[in-house]
C-alpha cells in the first residue's frame, strides 16, 4: 500500500515508522526544512519538503497513485485541503487530525464528506477519554477497553504485599480459580516479557492483565491494590482537554470538581462550558494556592496544561500534599520511563493516543481494535476470525502459534473466556492478542 503522510511531527514520524516496518511504501511531506531533515534521518521513507496543501507537493509525492493519505500537521486547514485534493485525485482513504471539533459537528454546514475526509481524529477528545478512564480505575497505570467495553486490559504496578509475588503464573491461576483473567505481559526493568506458565512474578514488576470489566476490582486485589471511589478531583489547565475532562466528570453527580486556570480569558470561557465545576484563577504550582483551595482534601489531581514540566511538578506537589491519584499530560516520550520512579501514578501522551486512533482505523477489517502502550514494546489488538481464517476450526495447540504472542481472551457472542491449548477457534470469534512486533505480521496472516 502506498501512503502519503502530511506532517513529520511526532505523530507523523511514529506512523511512518510503523507503516514502513510493515513494508508499506510511505512518502512524507513536511514544510519545515529542519523537521524534513530529521525525518530523513529517522525514517526509511521518501521525504518531500513542501506544503502539504499544495497540489505541486502532492503531485511530487505521487498522489494519483496513492492508496491512503494521513494528514497530521498542526494546521487544521492544511490537513483538510490536503484531503480535499486527495479526494479529487481518487485516493481511496483520507484521514485527518483536526483540533476544531466544529468540523465534525453533525449539524454543521460542512460534513467530512464535503471535505473529502473518511475519518477525523480529535486528539483532545481521545486524550480526555483516556484520562477519565484512568481516573475511574484508581490503581491502574494503563486502561484499554475491548469487546465493546466488556473486556479491559489493565496495567498495574504490583503492591509490596501482593499475594502473587514470587509465584509463577500456573500457581497464580491455581490460587484464584474463580477469577477470569490472564497476565499477558510483564514489564521488568526496560524489558517486555510475554510470559509462559513458568514465569515468576518479582517485586517491582508491572503486570498487564486482561479480564472482563466486571472482574477488574478482584484483579486489582490480586495485584495487591485496592480501587477507591474518587469524590473530589482538581484539574490544572483550562484548555480543551481540561474542559472535556471536567464535563465528563460532571456526569457523575457524586464527584466534586475544581479547575485551576491562570488565564482570566480562559477562565471565563470554561465557566460557560461547564455546569458544576468550580473555576479558580491562579498558578497551579503555587503551594499556598493549592493549600488554600483544599488540595489536601482531593482524591485525584489531573494536570493538563500545555507545559509538561508544569504538569509534572504540580502532580509531584499534589502527591507531596497527600493526593492519592495524580495524572499528568506528558508529550515527551523520553519522560515516560521515569514517571513511576518520581512518584506519578500515570502519564498520558496525547501524540501516542492520536497515533493509536489512526492506526486503529487503518487496520480495521479483521482487526477490530488496536493499541500500543507507552514504553511497552508490544501491541494489543482485537482480531476477528473470518470464515476462511487459517486458525479457524483448529485447537490452539495445533495452530502453530508464533512465539512472542499470547491470546489473552476470546469473545464468542455474549461469552467471554480465557483459552487453553484445547480451545478451538470458531469463525466469528474475536481474539484479544498481546504480541511483540516480530510476531505481528505472522499473527495477522493466520486470520486472512
Amino acid at each position: 500500500m502506498k501512503v502519503i503522510i502530511v506532517g513529520a511531527g511526532r505523530v507523523g514520524l511514529y506512523l511512518a515508522k510503523k507503516l514502513t516496518s510493515e513494508n508499506h511504501d510511505v512518502i512524507i511531506i513536511e514544510n519545515n526544512a529542519e523537521t524534513s531533515r530529521r525525518a530523513n534521518e529517522l525514517v526509511d521513507a521518501m521525504v518531500i519538503e513542501g506544503n502539504g496543501a499544495s497540489q505541486e507537493a502532492l503531485n511530487r509525492a505521487g498522489i494519483k497513485h496513492c492508496d491512503m493519505i494521513i494528514t497530521v500537521t498542526a494546521n487544521d486547514e492544511v490537513n483538510i485541503m490536503a484531503c480535499m485534493i486527495a479526494a479529487k485525485a481518487g485516493v481511496k482513504t483520507k484521514i485527518a487530525r483536526l483540533r476544531n471539533t466544529e468540523y465534525s459537528d453533525p449539524k454543521g454546514w460542512l460534513q467530512k464528506s464535503d471535505m473529502g475526509i473518511d475519518y477525523i481524529i480529535h486528539p483532545e477528545e481521545e486524550t480526555a477519554r483516556e484520562l477519565v478512564l484512568l481516573l475511574r480505575r484508581t490503581s491502574a497505570t494503563d486502561v484499554l477497553e475491548f469487546a465493546e467495553g466488556r473486556v479491559q486490559l489493565i496495567g498495574v504496578r504490583i503492591g509490596l504485599n501482593a499475594p502473587i509475588i514470587n509465584k509463577n503464573l500456573i500457581q497464580i491461576s491455581e490460587l484464584f480459580p474463580d477469577v477470569l483473567f490472564r497476565i499477558v505481559a510483564i514489564f521488568r526493568g526496560n524489558t517486555t516479557i510475554i510470559p509462559t506458565g513458568k514465569d515468576i512474578i518479582n517485586r517491582g514488576d508491572q503486570l498487564f492483565f486482561i479480564t472482563p470489566t466486571a472482574s477488574v476490582p478482584k484483579v486489582l486485589e490480586i495485584a495487591g491494590k485496592s480501587e477507591e471511589k474518587l469524590e473530589n478531583i482538581m484539574i490544572l489547565g483550562g484548555g480543551k482537554v481540561g474542559r472535556l475532562v471536567a464535563a465528563e466528570l460532571e456526569k457523575d453527580r457524586s464527584i466534586n470538581i475544581k479547575l485551576i486556570e491562570s488565564s482570566r480569558e480562559k477562565s471565563q470561557i470554561i465557566a460557560n462550558a461547564v455546569k458544576r465545576t468550580l473555576i479558580i484563577m491562579g498558578d497551579g504550582t503555587d503551594i499556598d494556592l493549592l493549600a488554600a483551595e483544599g488540595i489536601m482534601d482531593m482524591d485525584g489531581y489531573v494536570a493538563v496544561t500545555n507545559d509538561e514540566e508544569t504538569n509534572i511538578i504540580s502532580c509531584l506537589l499534589a502527591r507531596h500534599m497527600g493526593v492519592t491519584r495524580t495524572l499528568a499530560l506528558v508529550n515527551r516520550s523520553d519522560y515516560m520511563p521515569v514517571m513511576s520512579s518520581i512518584g506519578l501514578d500515570a502519564a498520558v501522551d496525547q501524540q501516542m493516543i492520536t497515533a493509536n486512533a489512526i492506526l486503529r482505523y487503518i487496520r480495521r477489517g479483521t482487526i477490530v481494535s488496536f493499541a500500543t502502550l507507552r514504553g511497552i514494546d508490544a501491541e494489543i489488538f482485537e482480531i476477528l476470525a473470518g470464515p476462511q481464517a487459517k486458525i479457524a476450526r483448529k485447537s490452539l495447540k495445533k495452530a502453530k502459534l508464533p512465539q512472542n504472542m499470547l491470546i489473552g481472551m476470546i469473545t464468542r457472542g455474549d461469552q467471554v473466556f480465557v483459552p487453553t491449548g484445547d480451545s478451538v477457534i470458531e469463525p466469528g470469534d474475536k481474539l484479544i492478542i498481546f504480541a511483540l512486533p516480530s510476531a505481528i505480521k505472522l499473527v495477522e496472516s493466520m486470520f486472512i
